[in-house]
């Protein structure tokens, strides 16, 4: 497949539900109420809803990587978190390839991309290099 610096990578979306959350707080051993007791949250003014994981929210924009480079290798990883991402939000991960370089046989492609809820909520803005051979 041929890239070009500026390519809108395809959108990848999701729809965070609590049985998530549940199974997320099981797999990292992570009790931390704020995840999994709604009151939790609002005792501590965090907001109305269960906050999602942070680990999560980075797998939400490796499935993205995934989905628009099948068979690549993720080489680099820096990811902002900005926002909570609550239970019911619905996310999208969206990017752009930002540069194309060559080593050997094997191609670097960096892309930016962001996870958010509607167009004013940013969640996470990464920076990733994926690695393409050729």
């Amino acid at each position: 497949m041929k890239y070009k610096i500026g390519d809108t990578l395809e959108n990848w979306s999701f729809s965070v539900l609590q049985e998530n959350m549940n199974l997320w707080a099981e797999i990292l051993n992570d009790p931390n109420p704020i995840h999994l007791d709604v009151n939790s949250v609002k005792s501590i003014g965090l907001g109305e809803k269960t906050i999602n994981q942070g680990h999560a929210n980075i797998a939400y924009i490796i499935n993205a990587i995934d989905q628009n480079f099948p068979d690549s290798e993720i080489i680099k990883l820096n990811n902002k978190m900005t926002d909570s991402i609550v239970e019911g939000d619905q996310v999208n991960v969206s990017g752009y390839i930002e540069n194309i370089s060559t080593k050997n046989d094997s191609t670097i492609i960096t892309c930016r991309l962001k996870l958010n809820v509607g167009q004013e909520k940013v969640s996470v803005i990464s920076e990733a290099d994926i690695l393409i051979n050729n």
